[in-house]
């Protein structure tokens, strides 16, 4: 069992109103992600995300209470207990990191990226990212000293409300704990499977792959591989990043932080190219699983159109199935030229 890209061709006969009524048919694939097995459709539709009203959205926020902005940070969040973090709070520049208030994990913090209220998407480069980021590294590399039971990392990030985000003020929330989430579990299950059949590692033989077929491949940026990925899981296609010499976000580096930020900004660039102003992203990571290796997804997201709708329906709700409009490769060559400008 090698490296596999399955997918199945089908398509999807009707009447078109808008073609005379004449017969016409829309293609589509059933990807099978390479890893996990998992199913999502692909589509190649003609959409184009339009501009939302973010200045709109930003004055609403400022009338509601935030327990983020300076004002409020000190006395309105929690403080760690001292015998895991000493001064109570991890402060690096002007990043401060807060114990989790809805906790997702046994260990989970929340990473204010900034004292500002607001950072719009176009200022988030690699310098107004990488305190948060690093906080969040200290942040689990202490849980990891404290908690011998902890064996699953993640740091995960929704920016706006229509990503998930209750709060407009950029925050990070990095978690650690004795059980892992589905993806990650999955992630874990299918690198044991391919290194039992193979006796090869997957991520390393995925990117010698994905360079080989040049299809989706972004290149490297020092320690870390970006691609996009061949099974998308959200409704646009969404971006892959692998540290291939990395099995913890405990034992990464400062270094592999700056190659991981310069590449998440290239991603960044390219949404606003596109009016997607909202995005997830996730770095899972396993503390010690020998086969496992530290990889990122970023995932764009859409304002709801003037109805209200989401960009997150049926199919990935009920029967946990993707569902994306572009294929991968439609989009990769724009994408490139963004991310290596």
């Amino acid at each position: 069992m090698s490296i596999e890209f399955k997918k199945i061709t089908g398509k999807t006969r009707l009447l078109n109103p808008f073609k005379g009524n004449s017969l016409d048919e829309i293609p589509f694939e059933i990807r099978f992600d390479p890893l996990t097995g998992t199913t999502g459709r692909v589509f190649n539709l003609p959409f184009q995300a339009e501009m939302p009203d973010v200045a709109g959205i930003v004055d609403r926020s400022k009338k509601i209470f935030c327990p983020f902005c300076p004002a409020a940070l000190e006395k309105s969040t929690p403080e760690f207990p001292k015998d895991l973090i000493p001064e109570g709070r991890i402060k690096v520049g002007d990043a401060t990191l807060i114990p989790n208030l809805a906790p997702f994990e046994k260990h989970a913090g929340v990473a204010i990226l900034s004292p500002e209220h607001f950072l719009p998407m176009e200022n988030l480069t690699p310098e107004t990212m990488r305190n948060a980021f690093s906080a969040s590294l200290l942040y689990l590399k202490r849980v990891a000293e404290a908690d011998p039971l902890v064996q699953y990392f993640s740091i995960n990030w929704n920016y706006m409300p229509c990503a998930g985000s209750s709060i407009v003020h950029a925050h990070l929330q990095p978690n650690a704990g004795e059980v892992p989430t589905n993806a990650l579990r999955e992630q874990i299950e299918g690198c044991r499977r391919y290194e039992q059949v193979n006796r090869r590692n997957f991520w390393k033989d995925l990117i010698q792959v994905e360079k080989q077929k040049n299809e989706r491949d972004l290149g490297s940026i020092g320690s870390a591989f970006w691609t996009m990925s061949f099974a998308p899981v959200s409704f646009l296609p969404d971006v892959q990043c692998v540290f291939p010499e990395r099995l913890s976000l405990a034992e990464l580096s400062n270094d592999d932080l700056e190659c991981f930020l310069e590449g998440l900004s290239g991603i960044l660039k390219y949404f606003l190219e596109e009016n997607i102003y909202s995005f997830n992203v996730s770095i899972f990571s396993s503390k010690e699983e020998k086969s496992h290796r530290v990889n990122a997804r970023i995932c764009p997201r859409l304002f709801p159109r003037p109805i209200g709708n989401s960009d997150i329906a049926y199919p990935q709700m009920m029967h946990r199935e993707s569902f994306t409009v572009r294929p991968p490769e439609a989009v990769r060559e724009k994408l490139l030229g963004v991310f290596k400008s």
